[in-house]
């Protein structure tokens, strides 16, 4: 507790002198906002692009139950602001306070990273039922029933064969993944698009409202499934094959199949990669490793969230070193994220470096004792990176979670982009 109190009381030393040039958190043309949303039950990305334009990157609303019966003795982090509505319900109001003004709460982009219920969802009994549709709210589902969305990006679209027949993969009753699709076939006939990532492409994610005001900022579609941006136009190399990641039983593991993405503003980059894997050895096959290619595409950036939350199968050395970013942001959710040997990458490779995690669980904070201060700089709240007009400049700026009011708590920075 004491050590706790003093690494509280070392940040807001460090940081309350300091403020950006609009102290609030509600967008400014021209700004690029990167919220990271904590709901204790997943990952959420809400963007908001320079010209106003909205993307909304996961919805997770993990069922713990099953998790921590099969994952005892770890913990979950506790439900924020709390757990009288459903994770979705709480990003879809985080997204209504944040919105621009003037603008309906409207997604312009709706994507899901991979298909785990700590991005797009779990069906439980809170589920509830949508009037008129064949699909329940539930993370992905719920936000995208109660705003308006323009297009849906996932990673298989609309075959789902990657690396087998999804529907049959992730059917039965009770599935979340045929709610999913349930919901995608529902607003694709009330209007919305539905898409697979390209990747390679910075053309398919691109600015809606005012283009031309913003000429130096891009998407890139980094990866999807077991195809990765080479770094050299829009073209594309394998790194794994749908034969290669199935097993003798025809299972696979969902987190290699992860995109990435690659947000540009002017000299500003920011990368994020949801679950992608890069552990090497321990009788891994090779093509495990998805982070060492995409860091010879991506190069040196200036954030990005870690992947997998943090734990300890990715953020490999090759590819901290090479990403090499000033502020990191940890989406975690549980008690073992940060691996510790994740955290000793961070504070260890020479370069200072900024993290902000979503929620640490005191049983973390324990584990990892006083190291976490050559690193973190706040380890509970949402995460608000604010690059200024043309990309120079940005701040990142801490949120109090443990309310539904949303209100910045401490700004750090100015940060300057390389």
């Amino acid at each position: 507790m004491i050590f706790l109190l003093l690494f509280n009381g070392l940040i807001r030393v460090v940081v309350m002198a300091q403020s950006p040039a609009d102290t609030s958190f509600l967008w400014q043309p021209g700004y690029f906002d990167i919220h990271h949303i904590n709901t204790g039950r997943g990952n959420s990305t809400f963007f908001i692009f320079p010209d106003g334009t909205t993307l909304l990157l996961d919805a997770g609303d993990l069922n713990p139950s099953p998790f921590l019966r099969k994952n005892a003795p770890l913990k979950v982090a506790p439900a924020r602001p709390n757990a009288s509505r459903t994770a979705g319900e709480w990003i879809a109001e985080y997204v209504r306070q944040t919105m621009p003004a003037g603008q309906p709460p409207r997604l312009d982009y709706l994507l899901v990273s991979h298909f785990h219920g700590d991005h797009y969802g779990d069906l439980t009994e809170r589920a509830k039922p949508t009037t008129g549709q064949d699909y329940q709210r539930t993370g992905i589902t719920d936000v995208g029933d109660r705003l308006s969305v323009g297009t849906i990006i996932d990673r298989g679209y609309p075959a789902y064969d990657f690396p087998t027949n999804l529907r049959q993969f992730y059917g039965g009753d009770g599935s979340t993944f045929l709610n999913y699709v349930a919901f995608v076939e529902a607003k694709v006939k009330q209007g919305s698009t539905a898409e697979v990532l390209r990747a390679g492409s910075d053309q398919q994610i691109v600015l809606r409202q005012k283009p031309a005001d913003f000429p130096a900022f891009r998407v890139r579609a980094v990866k999807v499934n077991g195809t990765i941006w080479t770094g050299t136009g829009d073209q594309t190399r394998t790194q794994f094959t749908a034969d290669s990641v199935l097993d003798r039983q025809g299972k696979f593991n969902e987190n290699p199949l992860c995109m990435a993405l690659l947000f540009s503003y002017g000299p500003f980059d920011y990368f994020t990669g949801a679950d992608n894997t890069g552990l090497r050895g321990f009788g891994l096959p090779h093509w495990f490793d998805t982070e060492t290619p995409m860091a010879k595409a991506v190069g040196s950036v200036d954030a990005m969230t870690l992947n997998h939350h943090g734990n300890r199968d990715a953020t490999n050395d090759t590819f901290l070193q090479t990403l090499n970013p000033r502020v990191a942001i940890q989406q975690n959710w549980c008690s073992d994220q940060p691996g510790q040997e994740v955290m000793h990458r961070l504070g260890s490779t020479g370069q200072k470096r900024d993290v902000f995690a979503l929620h640490l669980l005191p049983e973390t904070l324990a584990y990892l004792g006083p190291w976490l201060r050559n690193s973190y700089r706040s380890t509970e709240g949402h995460v608000l990176i604010r690059v200024l007009p043309g990309g120079q400049q940005f701040w990142v700026g801490t949120l109090d979670d443990t309310r539904p009011e949303l209100r910045i708590v401490r700004w750090l920075g100015p940060y300057s982009a390389n």
